[in-house]
């Protein structure tokens, strides 16, 4: 899509600089055959065009007043690089430092920051800033005009300076949203329109910096608290950062109030996101329940209405997020998500990577209404990866493929392919102990008739059983359950060798273990006394 888009718009420009109207690119004919051929259904609306210029600031521009988009050139770019680094680098204006620090009342604050230059005062340290946000923040008393005026003057000044004082310190998204609070707060009740359009234009930055700060280093330790009021107040494509961060803020109702702002922004406008923030809203759903609770049938349909025009491997992982749900993984939306996804992939199957596969097979492999897909996919992995794909990837390409059973022909060349143990490069001798018990898991319940296979699997497990650590033993536990399953020679070896130690048993090597260790410390002791 971002090529069609790209190069509508350039054609649309004619060789300019000019701003181009959404609805021109929505109207374009390659632009409505792109969506018609790969998404199934017309042009977005302009909201969602909106969302998608304004989500992908590093390579458009575009204009809210004019509806208008173009590409983001060399020169703005060197510009806004210019401006960054002249904020970094300000010199400390130590004049007007002291001058703050030694005004003590909101009339002599007023009259040093009114007579002051803009880029001094945006120079200042955050601390200074935030006391003089304080200093100002209430109207003055008395009706003198040109009081009245430098204060005025003053607070659009100290409003305009907080996002040059917290670039030049570096700060981080926490400090961001503590003056973002403030700057909100600042002579909330006031009219004055100087001071309100100031105001504005500050949160705007304010917003554009925590946009940058997020896509650079994510939330950090910022709290629920001051991601709510992001996502309460700014725009949509940096709304979806802060509930994209909630991931790691816990399960609390606090998760569940912030996560709620994303039900402000119409599903069908989420589409026009990147596939790189969908999937940390994904991902961000499998770490919180109390945020998968809310959001994730809305981001599983936002995903599929843009998924045709993913590449295969943000495909891959969207799927293998998901399959990680702890909650809502069977919702409606999740499911129609699914079959969305066997779609795009059943037309790049021959395409897709070892690990493509393997991802998209463990997710898909679940899905009842996937079946068909994953036969494909079986099928797939007979004909033209099987042979060179790696053991422990064809270990787990086979888990996802298993819900086929037996009954399928892929499934049943691929346990043939496992019971072949008299190659030299038979799979079964490139497997770890546990690596084994996994597959014997996996195929106990699909082939537990299958001579060859147990023979090979079987004699292998035996050979390595000394090598399982606990996850292996519960591997082998669970494919022969009390003993259960298929038949093999070694079997009862096998088994006793994983089964638990008896508590007596356990107890008996505990009190011999601290035996030995206090004969030790005797030893020592005895040595030192020699010494």
């Amino acid at each position: 899509m971002d090529e069609v888009v790209l190069t509508c718009v350039t054609t649309l420009a004619e060789g300019s600089n000019n701003y181009v109207e959404v609805a021109k690119v929505k109207a374009d004919a390659k632009v409505r055959s792109y969506f018609r051929r790969t998404l199934f259904k017309p042009p977005w609306e302009e909201p969602t065009w909106a969302m998608y210029f304004q989500s992908r600031r590093s390579q458009w521009e575009y204009d809210e007043n004019s509806k208008g988009v173009r590409v983001r050139s060399d020169l703005t770019r060197q510009i806004e690089d210019a401006m960054h680094k002249k904020r970094r680098m300000a010199s400390f204006p130590e004049a007007l430092y002291t001058a703050v620090l030694k005004s003590g009342t909101q009339l002599e604050s007023s009259s040093v920051i009114a007579a002051a230059k803009d880029s001094e005062v945006s120079a200042l340290p955050v601390d200074a800033i935030e006391a003089l946000l304080g200093s100002l923040g209430s109207k003055p008393e008395g009706t003198d005009i040109l009081m009245l005026q430098r204060h005025l003057d003053a607070s659009v000044k100290v409003l305009a300076a907080v996002p040059g004082s917290l670039e030049k310190k570096g700060a981080e998204l926490g400090a961001i949203m503590k003056f973002f609070d403030l700057v909100v707060n600042f002579q909330g009740d006031t009219t004055e329109q100087r001071i309100v359009i100031q105001r504005l234009l500050t949160l705007k930055e304010l917003c554009e910096a925590a946009d940058r700060e997020m896509r650079e280093k994510g939330v950090g330790a910022t709290g629920t608290k001051a991601l709510g009021l992001l996502a309460s107040a700014a725009p949509y494509h940096i709304m979806v950062l802060a509930i994209a961060g909630l991931g790691d803020k816990g399960e609390g109702d606090d998760v569940k109030a912030c996560a709620a702002f994303l039900e402000r922004c119409p599903t069908p406008i989420l589409e026009g996101l990147p596939a790189e923030t969908l999937l940390k809203l994904a991902v961000a759903c499998t770490k919180s329940k109390a945020l998968a609770e809310v959001i994730v049938a809305q981001v599983a349909e936002a995903c599929a209405g843009s998924l045709p025009s993913w590449t295969l491997d943000d495909v891959s992982k969207l799927l293998f997020a998901m399959a990680k749900l702890k909650t809502g993984g069977d919702s409606p939306k999740v499911t129609e998500l699914y079959g969305r996804a066997a779609e795009v992939a059943s037309s790049n199957l021959t395409s897709m990577s070892e690990t493509q596969l393997i991802k998209v097979v463990l997710a898909l492999g679940r899905v009842p209404t996937c079946k068909e897909f994953i036969a494909s996919a079986a099928e797939e992995v007979v004909n033209n990866k099987m042979a060179t794909m790696a053991a422990p990837l064809l270990l787990t390409t086979t888990q996802g493929l298993a819900s086929l059973g037996a009954e399928n022909a892929s499934i049943a060349k691929i346990v043939d392919f496992w019971a072949a143990a008299d190659a030299d490069d038979a799979k079964l001798k490139q497997l770890s102990g546990d690596q084994l018990a996994k597959l014997a898991q996996v195929l106990a319940p699909v082939a537990p008739s299958h001579e060859g296979l147990w023979k090979a699997l079987g004699a292998r497990l035996v050979d390595q059983v000394k090598t399982l650590t606990d996850a292996g033993k519960a591997s082998v536990e669970a494919a022969f359950p009390e003993g259960a399953g298929p038949a093999f020679e070694g079997k009862d070896k096998l088994l006793e060798a994983v089964k638990p130690p008896k508590k007596s048993e356990s107890r008996k090597r505990d009190r011999d273990r601290d035996r030995d260790d206090r004969d030790r410390r005797d030893d020592r002791d005895r040595r030192d006394d020699r010494d």
